[in-house]
């Protein structure tokens, strides 16, 4: 996709907002902001932000949920030429502490959460842990003494500031840590205002788009998704967390039109959908991440929602791929990437053939990576971690994670391929399907299922229709109920939590012979 040149991001919204001063862009429970109203707020939290000294460059760490204070603090930071570090508003102490340190942050914006006795608990422990961290709490309540409260309600002359140039750091993302430690990717204000311009633009946003935006900002694909349709002059109504109820609501209640979110997000959608109840004619787009659809919810978009669906794969390294082609979507594909910037790897990352699954490995001459703190890599290649393959057409398709891979007795089973057969079973509304470690084996393939209504699945039946269509080595050798698969805000399967919730579940085992 073509890339519009930007100068930086602070700049583009500024424009945005001269161009479409009045039009709405941030809907959230107790705010509603124009494109000027952002511009003139965050110019305001920019004045409270030099009188604690934060300026050009200084990381600012944002733990605030899916508000719109959140995308003030944001821009804000911006336009003092300081770095946005997008943190999830659920971190705990340790975790804050984690990210302050390792990115040496001057100052946190943060949200008090549902620390009832004490909700100043946690700015107050990293205080005791930074004590020169500058504070600021989102709230329209007194605060201690020590920290600066402010909402966006708050009045006071704006501090533009210089702003950035295109080449300084923007953003750092803090990666969730659902694959290990957590990383620290930084995003440069040239490249992202040219890239982020540059898909709104393939996507065809248009300033009457009303975008629900119930992915966190703290993520790289919920903030890209973000800023692409404020750049594009549309409104964003703002989702702090996702529910299948609260987004259908949302959709009737503001007429969204462009929707977005992972499998598991358009899934719970449908089930809950009730066209007596639930009004989605205004909807014209969505855009799905996490990986590739399968077949028959790829359908069920089309058909239940009448939207084509354009499938976006990358990470918050800034590497991605997308693809609006039907077919390509229908066939699983997450897009076709240009010659020579993506290849598959085996274990000795050597290239394999066509067809073959394997780590799926990006060019950094055509995707560049940076972490914070960290010196420019001189390898060639960025390894993903994910698990894919090429056709002879091009097309990229993606297996999953490679550390969430089976071993049994040796045989590799992709998780992601048992879990589309299973879902084609009319016992099974969703699944996950995960390694269970076994001292013949080494693992065994463990299902949970959320049973469809009225269901009672059976492992041996289960067993018997997957045989048409698996490999007896692939097959589930443990079923577990569950009353739903726990995932993160972003769609992922929070592995940690399944395996706590299938040690507690109703559990059939095929017998060993």
């Amino acid at each position: 996709m073509s890339a519009e040149p930007a100068p930086t991001l602070s700049a583009a919204l500024s424009a945005t907002a001269q161009r479409w001063p009045g039009r709405a862009a941030l809907i959230c429970p107790r705010h509603r902001m124009t494109h000027a109203d952002l511009v003139e707020a965050a110019g305001r939290l920019a004045a409270i932000y030099r009188r604690l000294g934060v300026g050009p460059g200084d990381r600012v760490a944002c733990s605030v949920g899916n508000r719109c204070e959140h995308l003030v603090a944001m821009l804000a930071a911006w336009s003092r030429g300081a770095v946005h570090v997008a943190t999830d508003h659920r971190f705990t102490v340790p975790e804050l502490d984690a990210v302050v340190t390792r990115t040496d942050a001057r100052l946190l914006i943060y949200e008090p959460g549902d620390e009832r006795m004490n909700p100043y608990a946690t700015p107050s422990a990293l205080r005791r842990r930074h004590p020169d961290l500058q504070f600021v709490v989102v709230t329209g309540h007194l605060a201690p003494a020590e920290f600066v409260r402010w909402t966006v309600d708050d009045l006071g002359e704006p501090d533009h500031g210089p702003g950035p140039a295109p080449d300084d750091p923007a953003v750092v993302f803090v990666s969730s840590g659902t694959t290990g430690t957590p990383k620290t990717t930084v995003g440069f204000h040239g490249n992202l205002a040219g890239r982020w311009r540059g898909l709104a633009g393939w996507l065809e946003f248009r300033p009457e788009d009303v975008h629900l935006a119930q992915l966190p900002l703290s993520h790289g694909f919920g903030m890209m998704m973000a800023l692409a349709g404020l750049l594009a002059g549309g409104t964003l109504v703002l989702l702090d967390r996702f529910s299948p109820e609260d987004a259908l609501q949302a959709c009737g209640r503001y007429g969204i039109t462009v929707l977005n979110g992972a499998p598991a997000h358009f899934s719970l959608l449908l089930d809950r959908l009730d066209p007596a109840v639930h009004k989605i004619d205004t909807l014209r787009f969505s855009v799905g991440t996490a990986g590739s659809f399968p077949p028959e919810l790829v359908n069920a978009i089309w058909e239940r929602l009448s939207v084509d669906l354009m499938v976006m794969y990358g990470s918050s390294e800034g590497i991605g791929v997308a693809t609006k082609d039907a077919e390509d979507v229908l066939r699983g594909s997450v897009g076709r990437p240009d010659p020579g910037s993506v290849r598959i790897v085996g274990p000795d990352r050597e290239p394999l053939a066509l067809g073959e699954v394997g780590e799926v490995a990006f060019s950094r001459a055509a995707f560049p990576v940076r972490y914070y703190g960290e010196a420019p890599s001189q390898d060639a290649w960025y390894y993903s971690g994910d698990l894919g393959r090429l056709d002879e057409q091009g097309r990229l398709y993606i297996h999953g994670r490679l550390a969430h891979r089976i071993d049994r007795g040796g045989l590799k089973v992709d998780p992601v391929e048992v879990e589309r057969a299973l879902l084609r079973c009319a016992d099974v509304a969703d699944v996950a399907v995960f390694g269970r470690t076994d001292p013949v084996v080494g693992e065994t393939v463990c299902a949970c299922v959320r049973p469809a209504a009225g269901r009672h699945p059976e492992l041996t039946e289960l067993r018997a229709e997957l045989s048409e269509r698996l490999a007896p080595f692939k097959l589930p050798e443990e079923l577990c109920l569950v009353d739903e698969i726990p995932r993160t805000e972003i769609g992922k399967v929070d592995l940690p939590r399944l395996r706590e919730l299938a040690a507690a579940a109703p559990t059939q085992r095929l017998a060993r012979r």
